[in-house]
């Protein structure tokens, strides 16, 4: 989708587009970013399905102002804790654009999302470095 102004309309845009190859390649590992940019119903239903696709918590999320219903991270957090459980949320890779650098504010953001759901230490492990560790490892 872009930052605003993007795309707002493409046939790939959806991340159900995905749920035949996921279901095709079961030991292929899938992820999907930014909690999937406005397709929050969509993609929960993604990773219920297809326990090979993981969710990533990528960036600003500015995509939560633009939903016709009230969306936050607090809520994204628990949701997809609830659905997929905490193994498969992988912390936001897309957290910067060059030349800005990492954007701390982003973590800072997220890390006290995942504090006031209740998320536990060993939790919020998993996803800030476990999860990803996990997969770039092949585990």
């Amino acid at each position: 989708m872009g930052s605003a102004g993007g795309i707002a309309n493409h046939m790939n845009i959806n991340p159900l587009v995905i749920h035949d190859v996921a279901k095709a390649f079961p030991h292929m590992r899938i992820i999907v970013p930014h909690f999937g940019c406005g397709y929050v119903f969509e993609t929960l239903n993604l990773c219920w399905a297809c326990p090979n696709v993981y969710i990533d918590t990528s960036g600003s999320n500015q995509w939560m102002r633009w939903m016709p219903y009230d969306v936050n991270l607090e809520m994204l957090f628990r949701k997809y804790r609830e659905t997929i459980g905490p193994g498969r949320i992988v912390f936001g890779t897309d957290s910067s654009y060059f030349p800005r650098g990492y954007a701390k504010a982003y973590f800072d953001e997220q890390f006290k999302a995942m504090i006031n759901v209740g998320y536990s230490d060993d939790e919020i492990e998993r996803v800030v470095f476990g999860n990803i560790d996990d997969l770039l490892n092949g585990r």
